[in-house]
Parts: C-alpha cells; sequence; structure tokens
C-alpha cells in the first residue's frame, strides 16, 4: 500500500482522463463545471473557422448558410445559437462576427428597400431612379465580398482567418453602413402608410434634397474625397437622371414631358 502521501485527492469521473483531442475552451469549461456534462457546449454546435469564413461571405452576398441566417423578425443577419469554435471563446467569436453581420445586415436592408420600391406601384421616376442607383451601388458592394472571396480560397493551402477578414473587408463593412445611411431617411415619414396620398413632386426633392444633405456631411469631413462621398456623387447623378431627361426632351424636341409633375420648372414653362 503506498504512503500517505502518495495517495491523490479525489477527483470527479473523467476529470483526468479528458483526452488530448478535445479544445482548450472544452477542459476549460470542464474545469470550471466540476466535470457536469450540461455545463458543456453541445458538440453539434462545434465549428471550425474556415466554415465560419465562408459564411461570413455568403451573408455580405445577400445569403443565408448553417450558421449565419436572416432573422426577419429583428430584422438582422444572426448567428446560429450555440455554435462555437475550439480556440474563442463564445464572447470573443460574437465580438469578431459583429462587425461581418452588421454589414451584411445593412445590405439586406438596403436590397428590401429596393425591393419594395419596385412593387409598390408607387414609384415615381425620382424614385425609381434612386432605386436603381443604390441598387447598382449595392451590386458592386456583393460583387467585391465574391471577388474577395475568390481570392481567399484560390489556394487549398491558405488558411483564411476572421482576424485577417476584418482588415481586408474593413472597407467593405463600412461602405455598406453608409449605403444603408443614404437609403434610411431618404423618403418622407408615412410615405409607406396604407393612406399615404403623397405627391410625386414632394418625394422627388425629399429624396434629392437628401442626398445632397448627405453629400455635405461627408465633404466636410473627408473634403470630397474617399469612396462615401464618391457613392454619394454616383448616387445623386442617378437619381437626377429623370430630371435631365425632362429637360433635354424640352430643349432639343420641345416636348414638356413631365406625367408625374415632379420638374417645377416645367409647369412654370407650361404656364408661359
Amino acid at each position: 500500500m503506498p504512503p500517505a502521501s502518495m495517495v491523490l485527492p479525489h477527483q470527479p469521473a473523467g476529470y483526468l482522463e479528458t483526452p488530448a483531442t478535445e479544445s482548450f475552451i472544452h477542459k476549460l469549461q470542464l474545469s470550471v463545471s466540476k466535470g457536469l456534462p450540461h455545463a458543456a457546449p453541445a458538440p453539434a454546435s462545434r465549428t471550425d473557422e474556415h466554415e465560419l469564413v465562408k459564411s461570413v461571405f455568403q451573408v455580405l452576398q445577400g445569403f443565408d448558410t448553417h450558421l449565419l441566417y436572416w432573422d426577419k423578425n429583428v430584422p438582422a443577419y444572426c448567428k446560429k445559437p450555440g455554435t462555437y469554435v475550439s480556440h474563442l471563446s463564445r464572447a470573443s467569436l460574437g465580438s469578431v462576427l459583429k462587425p461581418f453581420l452588421f454589414a451584411a445586415t445593412c445590405l439586406k436592408r438596403v436590397e428590401l428597400f429596393v425591393g419594395k420600391v419596385r412593387s409598390c406601384g408607387r414609384g415615381t421616376p425620382t424614385l425609381s431612379a434612386f432605386a436603381s442607383a443604390v441598387d447598382s451601388w449595392l451590386m458592386r458592394l456583393r460583387e467585391a465580398a465574391l471577388k474577395e472571396e475568390e481570392k481567399s480560397f484560390v489556394s487549398v493551402d491558405r488558411t483564411v482567418t476572421l482576424l485577417a477578414l476584418t482588415d481586408s473587408m474593413s472597407s467593405l463593412c463600412l461602405g455598406a453602413e453608409h449605403l444603408y445611411q443614404v437609403v434610411h431617411g431618404a423618403l418622407p415619414d408615412g410615405f409607406w402608410g396604407s393612406g399615404a396620398n403623397i405627391a410625386s413632386s414632394e418625394v422627388a426633392v425629399h429624396v434629392v434634397n437628401h442626398i445632397f444633405k448627405k453629400l455635405n456631411e461627408v465633404c466636410l469631413v473627408e473634403d470630397g474625397e474617399g469612396e462615401p462621398y464618391h457613392m454619394l456623387l454616383v448616387i445623386f447623378a442617378g437619381s437626377l437622371l429623370p430630371y435631365l431627361q425632362c429637360l433635354d426632351s424640352w430643349l432639343y424636341d420641345g416636348i414638356l414631358d413631365d406625367p408625374y409633375e415632379e420638374c417645377s420648372f416645367m409647369q412654370i414653362m407650361q404656364l408661359r
């Protein structure tokens, strides 16, 4: 019989026999929970970082995955409950994913806005032009996400981490937020109301004024440089297209073609 000094204190069953293949997070949880099985994460919820990176690219392009999905009730992109990776705590994983989910949510809400404008049956020329310009920039950002995905997985041996993705996708995430800010507040209050009866000219003026104010704000901050200012210029020019077409028709064809009465100067010319 071994001497008393050699007798180890009793440990919960399975505590010392933790397989070497188990993750550090799993071992840590076992040490805190005294080996209780209900305190450990469900093995089925475990994934690897490679799959999460793929999912991030997918949601930035507007798709759902088995790890990240669009929750209509929020509405926002969310992580599947319980999902974890072996080398990150759940809090750390949530913190790393947060900017990507926010950017994907911004892009999805812009997509829904464009779809709503096109299907509402009250699309006026300026509003439709604005939605088309916004949609073009949305496609540009999502194509950038696709190109980054192709570049990241061009080599089978290359390992892409979420942290590395944070650096390479920072510009795209910022662009997604700016695009959503352009859409948010672009329409008059009550436009989507069931009984809303807002004149086309009022909608057009509100849209153009909204973009112009955003241009001034960005110009003051970035001095007219940078991607956000370029984006606003493109959307502003696209939204003015109906006005330019109207003016072109009047100058070159002598026709006052403004069925929605969006151009106030046309009404003045008709009175003359």
